[in-house]
């Protein structure tokens, strides 16, 4: 692959970040968030072989429950089958290419193609194909629908177009140990979020990964319960897979009769920090959990160019709050508010990147999470640049 002056000197940037430290780190080159050149080389290093977020295993209870998504070029058909297992199918017809399921959600027990009538159960496998006898080519058996690998991690639906990829969840156990108390796989989904945010996927990524912003764009929505001074960055990871922070509440949200901040749960038991703060994991790639005992704000940000990213996420919450109306309703009206705050500031970031000006800036020490996410694109994009320079495993 022959690179441009920019993408060469991009890669040649990332590739110093693993040897820096986080307080001495700068911000990404405004570059790296509008060169289509480096946009083509994370689709094919990073998306087509990581663990990509995209929905709650919960959101498909049922046998035969099922959504589709797409990432990247490929249609996924995700379904719950009459065994009880979440599959990731091809969502493409063995016969002439047509998408089997055409909407975004629904409940079946077969697929049948709208364009020859060909029937899949919820398993993948052909069940009938109309009028094909006489077809020299035709064996039922080998038609079929692919599948694309599929892990459930704390209740969170994971996917990866690579077959050959190490599995998800020993790649996360310290992730795991982090969040025992939070008992994340019973979380039920309060509302879901899915949009377009016109910005690079890094800049939605990074966002989400710090509460140093607090202050500025979340001043009349965060700052006062979650002030930026309380946050505090977690020791990263051996692994590197992830990065961690708290923002411990004010005493005022301390206080709070009601509401998600620090609510009991049933049969939970929390430490005191656990209940004292709200706890931030940004998992790499793309994906941003934000949460409080009772309460799960995740993100998955899927980039659908250099300059575009589809985000996906929901509230998640213990069933208990689920029940109560009116903590609902002041939850949803706060979570959108806050995406929409975070969604406007990609926007904007995004439309100065080609200034002459644009410049790397230096990071706060609460923005360690930003520093941590530098060092894994700099692992996986650039690891032939730097002498022992590799992914983490």
């Amino acid at each position: 692959m022959t690179l441009s002056a920019v993408t060469d000197r991009l890669l040649d940037t990332l590739a110093a970040y693993p040897g820096t430290e986080d307080a001495a780190s700068l911000t990404l080159p405004p570059e790296a968030y509008t060169d289509p050149g480096l946009y083509e080389i994370e689709k094919e290093t990073i998306f087509k072989h990581e663990w990509l977020l995209i929905g709650r295993a919960n959101d498909i209870p049922d046998p035969g429950d099922w959504f589709t998504f797409q990432v990247l070029d490929e249609p996924l058909l995700i379904v719950r089958g009459a065994d009880g297992e979440i599959r990731a199918l091809s969502n493409i017809c063995r016969h002439r290419y047509m998408p089997i399921a055409l909407d975004e959600k629904g409940s079946a027990k077969r697929f049948v193609c709208a364009y020859h009538g060909w029937v899949y159960g919820t398993d993948g496998r052909l069940v009938a194909a109309p009028l094909m006898e006489g077809s020299l080519a035709f064996e039922k058996e080998s038609c079929k629908l692919p599948e694309h690998r599929l892990e459930v991690w704390q209740g969170f639906i994971f996917v990866n177009l690579d077959d050959n990829t190490p599995p998800l969840a020993p790649q996360l156990h310290e992730a795991d140990a982090m969040l025992e108390n939070y008992r994340t796989d019973e979380l039920i989904t309060g509302f879901a979020y899915d949009t377009i945010w016109e910005g690079n996927w890094k800049l939605a990524t990074e966002n989400g990964m710090e509460f140093y912003h607090h202050m500025g764009l979340h001043a009349a929505t965060l700052e006062a319960d979650l002030p930026a001074r309380q946050a505090r960055m977690d020791e990263a990871p051996a692994s590197g897979r992830f990065t961690h922070s708290r923002c411990f509440y004010s005493e005022a949200a301390r206080n709070q009769s009601e509401g998600f901040g620090n609510a009991a749960r049933p049969g939970c038991s929390f430490a005191e920090h656990e209940r004292n703060s709200a706890y931030a994991i940004g998992l790499f790639p793309n994906i941003s959990l934000a949460m409080s005992t009772a309460t799960n704000n995740w993100l998955s940000f899927i980039p659908i160019g250099p300059e575009r990213t589809r985000v996906i996420g929901g509230f998640v919450v213990a069933p208990e709050m689920a029940a109560d109306t009116k903590v609902m309703e002041g939850s949803n009206e706060l979570v959108y508010a806050v995406n929409e705050e975070d969604g406007q500031a990609t926007w904007r970031l995004q439309q100065v990147m080609r200034s002459a000006k644009a410049a790397p800036g230096p990071l706060n020490v609460r923005e360690g999470t930003c520093a941590q996410f530098y060092k894994y694109l700099g692992r996986t994009l650039a690891a032939d640049r730097a002498p022992g320079l590799q992914a983490a495993e």
